[in-house]
């Protein structure tokens, strides 16, 4: 065998004796003839590779596929093998994949990176665009900010000017300026991250390829360091080059602190883009946030509470018969049922919500025809024991549950969930009637003697899956679930269980990679994907929020600083304070709608790039949008309200007095 860095590490000791030693899997001798360097990476992080396979994997891998590897030719594209490949399926009656059961072989061409990525490329895509539009923000606000603070140093660089300062000069200073504020914010910034990064991890979820070696090395310490060069220029360049740029002459003729009519247009529209990216950010994490809170299921159809599954592998070299297995299952069911602690124990070949499925084709064999006028379909098909339904509280609508009768040998029963038998028979009357199950010959016949309720069994959608069942005794399943109902913890139940399983099996190998995983955990990791989208987003979209509600405030009290002569006649002419709030407030709101009224537009064309991420839910759903819209302008109003009402309530005589 070829073993992994991490094999190497974490069952072999790092020993660097290890080539040449002797390890067994199974009782069957291997030796190790090479250790893979910790940079080649797979899937698990303990992998290794024989030449030959045992025979229950071989039959495994004969129905489920290969998967072959190939190094394209220099300037071949994927495309171009993929037609290749085609024609030489074509010509050995070879299928190109086309989905289950299309009665053939299949044949599918993907990239490497794309089987390793997954699903996982296009939502970590949309985070980082909105780390972007987050960044983007920042730098407006703080231009902004900037400009402001250049009209009042204006007095300052025309007296460095008249002195005489050179124009680059005077750019190098106040660029340099900007390029320490960047330097300071990212510091904290890398200091902010590595307290975030274990947060983060533990919400991320597992399917995310190498997730877990995520860290704050050189490379992201390289690109946080471009990243405060460039955002210091971004929002350090405009009022650098204006001041810079500053006519002496009139700069002493312009009153100290009053800006120009272009540095105020130009504020406002840094204020509406910051307002627009929010809301077009907030409009889009409420969709997805939404899609998470579809998905969460709040009534998954049974109860989750104290419900635990614990996977046991029975391989066929210790339990080469059926009749071994269902030996071994009822001698492990007995010692776990006799335990004061335990309340109920069922067997399943696979459980609700978890990482695996028995999809299978189910095929009528009775003479009239199924409702909806097709030959087959494809079902999950689960083998479980009698409590598997009481367990689940899943309630039997018509027929009878599994009987200690339906045992290997006797006639083969099933149950159906009400969805399957709807499209079994018309009116869901699918009592009597008798399938096959399976893809391949001979295929087993089954009569439906139970239908039971619907429930959800995955959290990647709110559809309900079609479900057939049959009892384990009448199974070949070599994997399946010891259900427990257990005040006890996980990890209590897990020792528990272990001690059990080395009691009643002395020859299976205890496998520390299986454990005993609380239901309510499993229902929290199949949504695990949505929460980690929605909770960044939604963080994401909290900061836009404060930081367009800083960048209002910023503008209205510089606005009502450089209006305070005209506030103060106005309340000595008799203007009252609500007045003149509303006056400043509505100049602000005005500034407000217009970046919403953007950012709608802007969210609307956007929602096509996360259309995919969506569930259950409109692309442009108007509440959302609607509510991002309100959800600013009231931020803005209390934004702008502040610095109004403290506007409004200074003295007259002293705001004419002021200069």
């Amino acid at each position: 065998m070829v073993v992994s860095h991490g094999f190497w590490q974490q069952r072999l000791g790092g020993d660097p004796e290890a080539v040449d030693r002797a390890v067994y899997i199974d009782d069957v001798p291997y030796t190790v003839v090479g250790i893979m360097p910790s940079a080649f990476r797979t899937y698990r992080t303990e992998d290794f590779w024989t030449p030959s396979v045992p025979e229950d994997i071989r039959k495994w891998e004969l129905e489920a596929g290969y998967e072959l590897v190939a190094r394209l030719s220099r300037g071949v594209t994927v495309e171009e093998a993929r037609r290749e490949l085609q024609a030489i399926a074509a010509s050995v009656d070879l299928k190109d994949f086309s989905g289950w059961g299309d009665g053939g072989r299949t044949l599918g061409v993907v990239p490497l990176k794309e089987e390793v990525v997954g699903d996982s490329a296009y939502p970590l895509q949309l985070l980082l665009a909105a780390v972007a539009v987050v960044l983007a923000i920042a730098c407006a606000n703080l231009a902004q900010l900037l400009l402001a603070r250049s009209d009042r140093r204006v007095g300052e660089f025309a007296t460095r000017k008249a002195i005489g300062a050179s124009s680059s000069q005077l750019f190098r200073l106040a660029l340099t300026e900007s390029l320490l504020l960047s330097a300071a914010g990212g510091m904290g910034g890398v200091a902010l991250a590595y307290w975030l990064l274990p947060v983060l991890l533990a919400l991320a979820p597992s399917e995310i390829p190498r997730i877990a070696e995520a860290t704050i090395d050189g490379r992201v310490l390289a690109t946080a360091v471009a990243l405060v060069v460039l955002t210091g220029c971004a929002f350090g360049m405009t009022p650098a080059l204006r001041l810079a740029r500053l006519s002496v002459l009139q700069a002493m003729k312009r009153a100290p602190g009053r800006p120009s009519p272009r540095s105020a247009q130009f504020r406002s529209a840094l204020v509406v883009v910051q307002v627009a990216a929010s809301v077009t950010l907030v409009a889009l994490a409420g969709l997805i946030g939404r899609t998470f809170f579809t998905l969460l299921p709040s009534n998954p159809g049974f109860q989750a509470e104290s419900l635990a599954a614990f996977l046991v592998h029975l391989p066929p070299k210790l339990f080469p018969e059926p009749a071994d297995r269902l030996r071994a299952w009822n001698e492990l069911v007995r010692r776990v049922e006799a335990r004061p602690e335990v309340a109920s124990v069922g067997v399943g070949s696979n459980v609700p919500f978890g990482h695996d499925d028995g999809f299978g084709s189910v095929r009528d064999l009775a003479e009239r025809g199924r409702a909806d006028g097709t030959e087959e379909l494809n079902a999950d098909v689960r083998a479980v024991s009698p409590s598997f339904f009481q367990l689940f509280q899943m309630p039997l609508l018509r027929g009878r549950n599994f009987t200690a009768a339906d045992r290997a040998g006797a006639p083969g029963v099933a149950i159906v969930n009400e969805r399957l038998a709807r499209k079994l028979a018309r009116g869901g009357h699918a009592l009597g009637r008798r399938v096959h199950i399976g893809f391949d010959a001979p295929l087993p016949a089954y009569r439906i003697v139970g239908v039971v309720a619907n429930r959800r069994s995955s959290g990647a959608t709110t559809d309900v899956w079609d479900e057939i069942y049959i009892p384990h005794k009448q199974s070949r399943a070599q994997l399946g679930y010891l259900i427990i109902r257990s005040e006890l913890d996980s990890r209590t139940l897990d020792r528990a269980l272990r001690q059990e399983v080395r009691a009643a099996l002395p020859q299976l190998p205890d496998n520390p990679r299986l454990t005993a995983a609380a239901m309510e955990d499993l229902i929290s990791e199949s949504v695990a994907g949505p929460r980690f989208s929605a909770t960044l987003v939604s963080g994401f979209s909290a900061l836009a929020l404060l930081l367009a509600a800083i960048g209002l405030f910023g503008l209205v009290a510089y606005s009502v600083s450089q209006r305070r002569q005209e506030l103060g006649i106005r309340a000595a002419l008799g203007a009252r304070p609500r007045d003149l709030v509303v006056t400043i407030t509505r100049s602000a709101v005005a500034v407000t709608a217009g970046g919403a009224a953007v950012g709608l537009a802007a969210g609307a064309y956007l929602t096509r790039f996360v259309e995919s991420q969506l569930y259950a839910i409109e692309p442009l759903d108007v509440p959302t949008f609607v509510g991002a819209a309100v959800l600013m302008l009231v931020v803005a109003g209390v934004a702008a309200y502040v610095p109004a009402r403290r506007a409004a309530r200074t003295d007259p005589m002293t705001a004419l007095r002021y200069e």
